[in-house]
């Protein structure tokens, strides 16, 4: 293994009987490093680009001067802001292409064994890489580390040819994904790194990569405002892509994840105690069913056929994963974590909407409506703002039983009943099937409908829709030529037809837009606020 063998001895130090408070060594100037860049690019100078990092090394370390570490020993020091970003910026814009003459990337991979100037190179590499994820660790300016992690994928074929680098630079790149204090391109910017990183180093990097996305995500997953789940959704979306780079490694890790959630859920169920409850119903379990949900909906569904391989790999965690989020919407069923449920619910939404598979998600929606704040409970007035149940898992105290909170959750209601008809609106027995949910809407309409009378309105008009769309279907089945019994036939009936052109889906579109404009509306006041 090389990178236990090797060690950094070409870096220089000065003599170490001098006290380390006193920085030692000889002052970089401008024309220094003017002289080594001109040296390097011209005449492939190892001494100049030896001298060159020596200087790098010294100013990712200048914080440390004060504790005398190595950096109050080194061959160079920094003095002066100027020369500092001038040092960096010359060592990160000529170090990689200098090694690049030195040991060439044939194919993204750095061939050792025929790279005469290996053995000299991987020292000064190693030197880089140290100063390299030193500046990392100290920068705070999102421009100045998103310029470090860029300049960093240059590095990508000479940092997997260390395993301990490697790591290093991974936990590092890790570190500010998941720090608050980065903007959402230094995210950006980490998944490319860790793509690139996963398509060259060995499985095990692999492994590291794809947990620490993940954890890292459920560890900042906590919704603490508006502002925060935009963050987070950035997040979730950067894993995924990760997960669909390796279906092997990818299945493990979901597998082993999925299946703890499963353990978690088990375990409250069997206790059933608040602590218990309290273990499930936040948001780093919510969010982590949407991280496996939305990796499920993505490789099982949108984009099935472009990795068929990840598809079938991934599938036949669609069924528990659908398990977990049942019993979750289960635990407590009660008014105040209808928010919660109807995060399940869009979940399990997702999931079905994106892979075809079946889940019977009307009787879950329409037990909301059937609730007894709507059939039997006066709701209580209130001046309260609109509540955005997207931050919110658990409904606020102030806001129980108020007209305010319950009509949220109404619209809420009616647009998952839209989406979830919708999504089965080019199914042969679609007329049939939706009959049961008919008659309840149509029950609920009428015994409540006058309490909450703009709702009723809206209700009628998606009763509408579905009687349009079961037309349409019956039309269209009028003329197929072949029997219930023909399954083939029945899975490719209206397989031309979008359900979003079908009458219900068209109105659940137009729900889903003035919702979007609405919660706009919401983010865009508490902001201000």
């Amino acid at each position: 293994d090389e990178d236990s063998e090797l060690t950094d001895q070409d870096i220089e130090m000065a003599d170490s009987s001098k006290p380390p408070s006193k920085p030692t060594g000889t002052l970089v100037t401008v024309s220094m490093l003017d002289r080594w860049e001109k040296d390097i690019k011209k005449n492939h100078s190892i001494k100049s680009l030896k001298q060159l990092l020596l200087a790098f090394y010294s100013a990712s370390h200048m914080e440390n001067e004060s504790e005398g570490s190595e950096s109050s020993k080194s061959a160079y020091r920094i003095e002066g802001v100027n020369i500092f970003n001038k040092t960096v910026s010359t060592a990160i814009r000529v170090a990689p292409a200098a090694f690049g003459q030195l040991a060439p990337v044939v194919n993204g991979k750095v061939n050792r064994k025929k790279s005469k100037k290996w053995a000299v190179v991987q020292a000064l590499v190693k030197s880089y890489l140290t100063g390299l994820l030193e500046l990392l660790k100290q920068m705070s300016d999102p421009t100045m580390i998103q310029y470090l992690i860029k300049e960093s994928e240059r590095m990508v074929p000479y940092i997997v040819c260390f395993v301990r680098y490697t790591r290093n630079f991974v936990k590092e790149i890790l570190r500010l994904f998941g720090s608050p204090a980065v903007d959402d391109g230094v995210r950006i910017l980490v998944l490319l790194s860790l793509r690139q990183l996963v398509s060259l180093a060995p499985s095990e990097v692999t492994d590291i990569a794809l947990k620490g996305i993940y954890l890292t995500y459920v560890r900042h997953s906590n919704v603490k405002n508006i502002s925060s789940l935009t963050t987070i959704q950035l997040m979730r979306n950067c894993g995924v892509e990760l997960y669909g780079t390796d279906a092997k490694a990818s299945y493990q890790h979901a597998f082993v994840y999925i299946r703890q959630l499963a353990i978690h859920l088990r375990n409250s169920m069997q206790l059933r105690s608040k602590e218990s409850f309290r273990a499930i119903y936040n948001w780093q379990f919510i969010n982590s069913l949407n991280f496996w949900t939305e990796v499920l909906a993505t490789y099982c569904g949108d984009r099935a056929e472009e990795q068929p391989g990840l598809c079938a790999t991934l599938e036949s965690l669609v069924y528990p994963l659908t398990q977990i989020i049942l019993g979750v919407v289960r635990l407590v069923p009660t008014a105040k974590y209808f928010p919660l449920r109807i995060h399940c619910l869009n979940q399990l939404l997702r999931i079905s909407s994106a892979t075809g598979i079946y889940i019977p998600l009307l009787p879950m929606i329409i037990e909301v409506l059937e609730s007894p704040e709507f059939l039997s409970r006066r709701p209580l007035k209130s001046t309260l703002k609109p509540l955005m149940i997207e931050s919110h898992l658990k409904v606020p105290k102030e806001y129980e039983h108020t007209r305010v909170y319950l009509e949220v959750i109404l619209e809420n209601v009616f647009g998952l009943l839209a989406d979830a008809f919708a999504s089965q609106s080019v199914r042969i027995a679609f007329p049939e099937w939706s009959v049961p949910a008919i008659l309840q809407l149509r029950r609920w309409r009428k015994r409540v409908g006058g309490s909450w009378a703009r709702f009723s309105k809206q209700l009628q008009g998606l009763l509408e829709k579905i009687d349009q769309t079961s037309l349409l279907v019956q039309q269209k089945r009028s003329k197929v030529d072949f029997a219930p019994s023909n399954l083939l036939g029945a899975n490719q009936f209206m397989q031309d037809t979008s359900p979003e052109r079908t009458p219900i889906g068209v109105y659940a579109a137009a729900l889903r837009k003035i919702r979007a404009q609405q919660r706009a509306t919401l983010v865009e006041a508490e902001v201000e606020n």
